[in-house]
C-alpha cells in the first residue's frame, strides 16, 4: 500500500477552497481541482445539514460509502481538531461551517461566535461570525477573510510560518517572537504590535488557552510585507488550566496573567498609559459576556457551563 505524503493531503483539497500562499497547477497552468469541469466544487449554504450528517457519520465511524463520496473533495485545509467543512455563503463568499462534536459537553459552536462579538466589541480586528440553526443543530458559520468581496484571493501565512516553527516543534514559542517577525516583516507595525497586545489581553480574559502559532495568522499587503490576519479560532476553555500555548515571552513562560502581560509592556513599545486603556477596554468588553450571550440566544444553561472561563479572573 502506498503511504500518502504531505503533497498528497495539500493536492486533495481544491483550489477554489485552499487558503495560504501557495497554489498548485499542472503543466498547462490549470489549477489543482478535486471535481470535473462544471461540477460544483464548495457546497452552498442549504447544504449544511448534509455536510453536518456526513461529517458526524465519519467522526462516529458509521459512514458509507455515499458518506464518503459526497465528503471528497470538500474538506479544508484549515487544519484543527473540530469538524468543519468550505462553504459558498448566501451571498456567495467562501465561509467555514463549523459543526458541534460528538465529544462537546458545552454549546461549543454558540460560544465561539459570542467570543468572537465579543472580541469586535473589544476593538480587535476579528472575523465575521453567526450561528445557523439548521435543523435545531447550531452551526457557526465564519465568514473567510483571505478573499475580497470580488473573490480574489489574499495570500495567508499562519504565524508557525512565518516563525519557520516545525509542526512538531517541542519548544516553547512566544508573543515576543511574533513582534520580532512583525518588526521584519509587518507592514503596519505598530499598530498590528498593540492590535495583538490587545488580543493577548482578550485570550487571557477569556482563558483562551488554544492560543497556539496556527490559530495566529497573517494576510499579505505587498512586497513580502504583512499585516495581522482576523482573529479566529478564539474560544473560552472552562476547567482548563491558565496557561497559555503560546508563551508571553520567555521570562513568563506560559502564565495566563494581565500581570505578565503588562510586564512586556516597554518590549511592545506600549507606554504604561495605552497599556491601561487596551486593558480597560478588553475588560469591559468581556464583562458584558452573559448579555451579549443572551442575545445571541444561548439559555442560562449554555452561559453558565462557560462561567468559569469568562469570570475566572475575577
Amino acid at each position: 500500500m502506498d503511504v500518502l505524503g504531505e503533497l498528497d493531503f495539500l493536492l486533495a483539497v481544491d483550489d477554489e477552497s485552499r487558503m495560504g500562499a501557495l497554489r498548485f497547477c499542472d503543466e498547462d497552468g490549470v489549477f489543482q481541482a478535486t471535481h470535473g469541469e462544471g461540477e460544483r466544487r464548495t457546497p452552498p449554504l442549504i447544504e449544511l445539514h448534509q455536510l453536518f450528517c456526513s461529517s458526524r457519520a465519519i467522526e462516529t465511524n458509521t459512514e458509507t460509502a455515499q458518506d464518503l463520496a459526497y465528503l471528497q473533495g470538500r474538506g479544508t485545509s484549515l487544519g484543527g481538531l473540530r469538524p468543519k467543512c468550505s462553504i459558498r455563503d448566501e451571498d456567495g463568499s467562501l465561509a467555514i461551517g463549523k459543526f458541534p462534536s460528538v465529544a462537546d459537553e458545552r454549546a461549543v459552536t454558540k460560544a465561539e461566535v459570542l467570543t468572537l462579538t465579543l472580541a469586535k466589541q473589544a476593538g480587535i480586528q476579528a472575523a465575521d461570525a453567526r450561528i445557523v440553526m439548521s435543523e435545531q443543530i447550531p452551526i457557526a458559520v465564519i465568514k473567510r477573510f483571505d478573499r475580497t468581496p470580488t473573490g480574489f484571493r489574499i495570500p495567508y501565512l499562519s504565524a508557525a510560518t512565518l516563525l519557520g516553527a516545525e509542526r512538531d516543534d517541542p519548544n516553547d514559542h512566544s508573543y515576543t517572537e511574533i513582534v520580532d517577525a512583525l518588526r521584519i516583516h509587518g507592514y503596519d507595525v505598530q499598530a498590528d504590535i498593540e492590535e495583538l497586545y490587545r488580543r493577548i489581553a482578550f485570550s487571557i480574559l477569556i482563558n483562551n488557552v488554544d492560543d497556539h502559532l496556527h490559530n495566529h495568522g497573517f494576510l499579505h499587503v505587498r512586497h513580502g510585507q504583512w499585516r495581522l490576519a482576523p482573529a479566529f479560532d478564539l474560544n473560552p476553555f472552562p476547567h482548563r488550566a491558565r496557561e497559555l500555548k503560546t508563551w508571553i515571552s520567555e521570562d513568563t513562560g506560559p502564565e495566563s496573567s494581565l500581570t505578565a502581560l503588562q510586564s512586556v509592556a516597554p518590549y511592545f513599545r506600549i507606554k504604561k498609559s495605552l497599556s491601561d486603556t487596551i486593558i480597560a477596554q478588553v475588560t469591559s468588553a468581556v464583562q458584558n459576556w452573559r448579555q451579549v450571550g443572551a442575545k445571541l440566544k444561548m439559555s442560562k444553561t449554555e452561559l453558565d457551563a462557560f462561567s468559569e472561563a469568562f469570570e475566572g479572573n475575577a
